[in-house]
């Protein structure tokens, strides 16, 4: 007989009243931000749905591009920011293009999940790119049983929509 899914007997355990759901004051909860897990499907998230095809080596994105695709997946609030930004109006909005581009060019764990993802050979640098590796799998995998069991949707949708919106180098370099 097959295992079921935790989260189905964690809710059914919950919503039974056998359970006692305990707040520990005496700590903060770590964000998903920092989750390793989180931050892998992420960045495989946006590699299958915007690296480009690059005979013989496989597929591509450019690096910067996918550390302002992940930034912005994670927080999906921006994307109008983003919008107005690669139309050319991001003078109406509350952030300038250099905050944002200060934010992303900042974000720390995005350059620990890559050098892990490339340690573990699921991604190689070819220049200024990531390329698949000859362990891509381990990502095309992690992102199919996410889209399969319906997680992090807000992030995948937001993936989606930054594929409809031009993204320029001077967007992501600031030249």
């Amino acid at each position: 007989m097959p295992e079921r899914p935790a989260i189905e007997t964690l809710s059914e355990l919950l919503q039974s009243g056998e359970a006692t759901p305990m707040v520990r004051t005496d700590r903060l909860v770590p964000s998903a931000i920092y989750d390793l897990q989180y931050r892998t499907f992420v960045i495989a998230a946006a590699f299958e749905i915007h690296a480009k095809p690059t005979p013989p080596s496989g597929r591509r994105i450019h690096a910067t591009r996918l550390k302002l695709l992940q930034f912005i997946a994670i927080r999906p609030w921006l994307l109008p920011i983003i919008e107005a930004w690669s139309s050319g109006d991001d003078e109406e909005t509350t952030f300038s293009a250099q905050d944002l581009r200060r934010g992303f060019l900042g974000d720390k764990m995005y350059d620990d999940v890559v050098a892990f993802l490339v340690a573990r050979r699921a991604l190689g640098w070819m220049g200024t790119h990531l390329m698949a590796g000859p362990h891509i799998d381990l990502m095309a995998r992690l992102y199919a049983s996410g889209t399969n069991a319906q997680l992090f949707t807000a992030e995948r949708n937001a993936l989606v929509e930054l594929a409809k919106m031009k993204i320029t180098n001077s967007m992501l370099e600031g030249l």
